[in-house]
């Protein structure tokens, strides 16, 4: 448990729980004590304009559960960490016992002047009269001494009713309203009045019963207070007792059943009519995540990024989760990721805006088992119009749920030349397509590899950069060495939301852009007959990788492997057919076996990659007295992109 993140949590709530009580029970201290409000009705409007201002106050932190009935049900059904119950229930208790000494405090002398007025003679029988701008109590003591009602015309069966029954009206509206998949919902900015307008409605029709409570910490906090204040056992167990049964277990109770009837029986006829059968995020009541989309073209060094910037941010007490794409599994980058000890999550068999609920899928695992509160997404390299196919989507239905960082697509300094400087292109001119499309659409540019760059060449190329695509950021960085890292982070976490343009994409020429590349993941074990030299194998079977695609005339998209073994493991990377390979090492691999993962995206046939592939690791696995055993191995070519959604209009940012 990140124990910083917990620390405000528990004060969000706490100050939120003090702003509800201090609004809610101080209208009850000034209609009881002073008659400043003429009505029930307008007790009723501050106690939710209390909750509304509290929710707006607090919830970007915490959720603003300020109710431990709403805090147990969000553990039942939106995964609400167990963990975190006690240290919320606690803090909202605190808010609210603060929040009435607050009032006491003010309100002191008024007290004492109303009950000599009256004749009230605190902690004696008849003084809930006043004890009930604290403690609640059935029937409502003001009503009910003005209309001479016996204490039998509100029995305790009634009482305990009146507060389950609210209580589960209460959590079906906040399950309601919040609920990202509710296209009636009134929206982030809206809601909270919604919800305080519910416990209106309610306290206007079930005040009279048992001063419409609803909530356990709003009722024990402020009982606390007139305990010690002088009420004693008018105030606990107060004169018909049951005050536990009727304003703890009765509100948590009511909660279950009301959260229980939104998702069991109208939550699903939602999902029967929903154009995308999505699994449920956690929606709101709780943080939004960050969400920071990085774009970029295979071998424009996403990975790296996303691996320097995760550590980064973990390092400064963030929980990070780390979500690939792949159109088939078995990714190198997932088990580069993993083995760095990162929670990631892959999204393997089409690319996520063919497979949006994937993508939910991927963000709400992490979200439920790390409590994350960044996720950093790396779309398949040679995907584009995310912005209408995901941003889009998620600003519109997801709103609530993630705070979405601007669109950054990375750039390799080579392609870059390729498409802008009017050097000579190895793409096909379909996938060279793709790369324009994904700047065109970027909210931030990032030149990647700068540390590769003379300052006169990295300034002609974002000065070319900066002419093309004049509406994106352009933010220059090496993500290998981490310069220019920390300008990038910040900008994507306090920068508003991506996704501020949509551009026309030629669905055919992208599909055909894609389709050129053949698409190889493999899974090979690799066991030794002598002494295995571990790096002069993954060394030479890239060459050996890079001559076969040279003589086939096929350019490289990128070619990447992961060796892992006894002692460490090493990532060998091509991202050109005339490129270097770049190799890393984490330890020594060392000892008789290893496991190797091979990616290749090369401008070929899926038969002709898969035949090179084979004919290639056979050869250099037998110079080096090795033996390869093919464990699992795809090759694809990419078929048509055909997006959950797509937008034809940019989504303005909500909440």
């Amino acid at each position: 448990m990140n124990q910083r993140r917990l620390r405000h949590e528990c004060l969000a709530e706490l100050v939120g729980t003090y702003i509800l009580v201090f609004f809610g029970v101080g209208a009850v201290h000034a209609a009881v004590l002073s008659g400043a409000q003429s009505g029930l009705w307008q007790v009723a409007v501050v106690w939710g304009v209390a909750i509304a201002l509290a929710i707006y106050a607090t919830s970007a932190i915490s959720g603003t559960h300020i109710n431990p009935s709403i805090t147990v049900a969000m553990t039942v059904f939106r995964d609400f960490p167990r963990r975190k119950v006690p240290w919320y229930v606690a803090s909202q208790l605190l808010g609210a016992l603060l929040a009435a000494a607050t009032l006491y405090g003010l309100y002191g002398g008024v007290l004492a002047s109303y009950e000599a007025a009256h004749g009230i003679v605190r902690g004696q029988p008849g003084s809930e009269l006043s004890a009930m701008v604290y403690a609640n109590y059935f029937p409502h003591p003001g009503l009910a001494a003005a209309l001479h009602w016996a204490p039998e015309v509100v029995n305790w069966p009634a009482a305990l009713v009146a507060e389950g029954l609210g209580t589960a009206l209460l959590a079906l509206f906040v399950f309601a309203l919040t609920d990202a998949r509710n296209a009636a919902a009134p929206g982030g900015r809206v809601a909270p009045a919604f919800i305080g307008l519910t416990v209106s409605a309610l306290i206007s029709v079930l005040a009279p019963l048992s001063q419409a409570s609803f909530n356990p910490a709003r009722d024990l906090g402020p009982r606390l207070v007139a305990y010690f204040a002088g009420w004693g056992a008018v105030a606990i167990p107060g004169p018909r007792g049951w005050f536990l049964t009727v304003y703890t277990l009765a509100p948590l109770v009511g909660a279950l059943g009301g959260a229980a009837v939104y998702h069991y029986l109208l939550r699903p006829g939602l999902a029967a009519t929903d154009d995308v059968a999505a699994p449920a995020v956690v929606e709101t009541l709780m943080p939004q995540v960050k969400l920071i989309l990085v774009g970029g073209f295979l071998g424009a060094g996403k990975t790296t990024l996303l691996w320097q910037v995760a550590e980064r941010l973990a390092a400064h007490g963030r929980r990070v989760g780390l979500i690939t794409n792949d159109q088939a599994p078995d990714l190198v980058d997932t088990g580069l990721l993993a083995q760095r000890g990162l929670a990631v999550r892959e999204v393997a068999g089409s690319c996520f805006c063919c497979n949006f609920p994937g993508l939910l899928a991927a963000a709400e695992g992490l979200r439920h088992d790390l409590d994350a509160d960044v996720l950093l997404a790396e779309p398949v390299g040679s995907c584009t119009d995310l912005s209408a196919t995901i941003l889009q989507p998620l600003k519109d239905r997801y709103h609530q749920t993630f705070s979405l960082a601007p669109l950054s697509v990375l750039v390799d300094p080579d392609r870059l030349r390729e498409l802008l400087a009017k050097r000579p292109g190895r793409l096909h001119d379909s996938a060279a397509y793709i790369v324009r499309k994904q700047l065109e659409e970027a909210d931030l540019i990032v030149l990647n590899k700068i540390d590769r760059l003379a300052a006169d060449e990295r300034a002609h190329l974002e000065a070319l950069l900066a002419h093309h695509f004049p509406g994106a950021t352009i933010i220059g960085l090496s993500a290998l060495t981490g310069e220019g890292l920390d300008a990038w982070l910040e900008a994507v976490l306090t920068l508003p939301a991506g996704g501020h343009k949509v551009v026309e994409v030629d669905y055919d020429r992208y599909a055909e852009g894609e389709a050129v590349l053949g698409w190889l993941n493999a899974t090979i074990g690799l066991t030794a007959r002598g002494q295995a030299d571990w790096a002069a194998f993954a060394a030479e079977l890239m060459d050996q990788m890079q001559s076969a695609c040279r003589e086939l005339g096929a350019e490289i998209g990128h070619v990447k492997l992961l060796l892992s073994s006894a002692g460490g493991r090493l990532v060998a990377n091509l991202t050109q057919t005339d490129g270097a390979v770049s190799v890393l090492a984490d330890g020594m691999p060392a000892g008789p076996t290893a496991e190797l993962v091979l990616n290749a995206r090369v401008e070929t046939s899926p038969a002709r990659l898969e035949a090179m592939v084979r004919e290639r690791l056979a050869a250099v696995a037998a110079s080096a007295g090795l033996a390869a055993e093919v464990r699992q191995l795809r090759c694809l070519s990419p078929g048509r992109p055909q997006p959950t959604f797509r937008y034809d209009h940019v989504i303005p940012v909500i909440g």
